[in-house]
């Protein structure tokens, strides 16, 4: 599995893979546009990286789309390099994830591809705010700050929703994840879910690999 960092400052955003083989990719977006970088120097990568990421980021905020923002986008790209064992896996897939061509490839194996989910991840006061709207129609908004946390889903299920919120409240209890660390893991979960349930199996599955 690739390790990530990534340094979001600003106008500043970027994304570091460093891939098993020893590979890196560095993907930047600043006020002074964007950039791809892979080390060992391989000209032929960084040209397809970066036409596929400009290709991306120019549909960014589209209907249907499922980024909204850049950083959503970067995001994104980061929770589909932590299955990837190569850069050119991690090609394939990000292919795939940003819809860059009519017909999309096979998946490659380790590689989970996205739902149609629109997360929207923003911050809010002293906390932040999750608004996720599946392709099953459901929805859930999520507000983290500080002091408390609020969960409304539509529709709503009371059983399912106690449940929620008690692992939320869970979580957020603990040293770590800290409460943004949470809000993107819960949009990260989101992006690959078709449905609430979905979701909670989801994030279940991911705390467990922690």
């Amino acid at each position: 599995m690739a390790l990530t960092s990534k340094v979001i400052d600003g106008d500043l955003l970027m994304l570091r893979i460093m891939f098993p083989d020893g590979s890196t990719v560095t993907v930047t977006a600043d006020r002074d546009g964007k950039s791809v970088s892979v080390a060992p120097n391989d000209g032929k990568l960084a040209e397809r990286l970066s036409s596929i990421f400009h290709w991306g980021t120019d549909r960014v905020g589209e209907p249907g789309y499922p980024f909204t923002s850049l950083n959503q986008l970067i995001y994104g790209m980061e929770t589909l390099a932590r299955s990837a064992m190569s850069v050119e896996q991690f090609i394939e897939g990000l292919r795939e994830v940003l819809e860059v061509s009519g017909k999309p490839p096979e998946p490659q194996i380790g590689i989970r591809t996205p739902s149609f989910t629109v997360v929207d991840l923003s911050p809010s006061g002293n906390g932040w705010f999750v608004d996720a709207r599946f392709q099953s129609g459901e929805r859930f908004k999520l507000a983290i700050n500080k002091a408390s946390i609020g969960w409304v889903a539509d529709p709503p299920e009371p059983t399912r929703d106690q449940a929620i919120m008690k692992l939320l409240s869970r979580l957020k209890g603990a040293p770590v994840p800290t409460d943004e660390d949470l809000a993107l893991l819960v949009m990260e979960v989101a992006h690959y879910s078709s449905d609430i349930a979905g979701w909670l199996q989801g994030l279940h599955s991911a705390i467990s690999e922690e």
